[in-house]
C-alpha cells in the first residue's frame, strides 16, 4: 500500500507544481512577478504546498515499508527523516508567508526543500537501492533516477532553476513507476 500511496501523492504534487506552484517558484526570475501570482492564487498556493506535504509523508512511509522488505539500513529512515524536516519546514514557511513575507523566505525555502529535502531523500534512496537484489537493467534504471534527484538538489543548490526544473521532470517521471514496481515486486 505504501508504494502505492507514495505514487499517486506524488503524481498530484508533480501535477500541482507543474499547474499552480510553478509561476512562483524560482524559474519566473521577477520576483514582484510571483508575489503578484500569490496574491492573486494564495488559496491555491497554500493547498499546492499542502500536497507536497502529504507526498513527503507517503515517500517516508514508503521508505519505510521498502526498508523493511529488503532489510535495508535504518540510516537511510534517518536521512528520510532529515529530509522531511527540511521538506515540511520550508513548506510552512511558503504557506505561512504568502506574498507579503515571500521575499524573506523564499531564497531559503526553496534551498531547503530542493537541495537539502530533496538530497537527504536521494540519498535514502539510493542506501535502499543498494540494499534491493535488482537485475542490471532494474540497477540501471535506478542509477538514471537517483542521477536525476542528484541534479536537482544540484540545480537548487546553485540556484540554476531550469535544471532544477528539468530535473525534476525527470525524476517524478521514473518515480512514480519505480513505486509502482516496487510494490509488484516487495508486496
Amino acid at each position: 500500500m505504501a508504494p502505492l500511496a507514495c505514487a499517486a501523492a506524488n503524481l498530484v504534487a508533480v501535477i500541482v507544481l507543474a499547474l499552480v506552484l510553478a509561476p512562483a517558484t524560482p524559474l519566473v526570475a521577477d520576483i514582484a512577478e510571483r508575489e503578484r501570482y500569490i496574491r492573486e492564487h494564495l488559496l491555491a498556493w497554500r493547498l499546492g504546498w499542502a500536497t507536497w506535504m502529504v507526498a513527503a509523508a507517503t515517500l517516508v512511509w514508503c521508505y519505510a515499508w521498502w526498508r523493511r522488505r529488503v532489510g535495508g539500513p535504518h540510516f537511510a529512515i534517518t536521512v528520510a527523516l532529515v529530509g522531511i524536516a527540511s521538506d515540511w519546514s520550508a513548506e510552512i514557511a511558503l504557506i505561512v508567508s504568502g506574498a507579503d513575507g515571500y521575499a524573506a523566505v523564499a531564497p531559503l525555502a526553496f534551498l531547503m526543500t530542493g537541495a537539502i529535502a530533496n538530497g537527504a531523500y536521494t540519498v535514502a534512496g539510493v542506501l535502499l537501492t543498494l540494499a534491493t537484489p535488482l537485475t542490471p537493467g532494474w540497477r540501471a534504471y535506478a542509477a538514471l533516477m537517483w542521477s536525476a534527484g542528484v541534479s536537482l538538489s544540484f540545480g537548487a543548490l546553485f540556484g540554476i532553476h531550469l535544471i532544477t526544473a528539468l530535473a525534476t521532470a525527470e525524476l517524478f517521471a521514473l518515480f512514480i513507476p519505480w513505486c509502482f514496481w516496487l510494490w509488484r515486486r516487495l508486496r
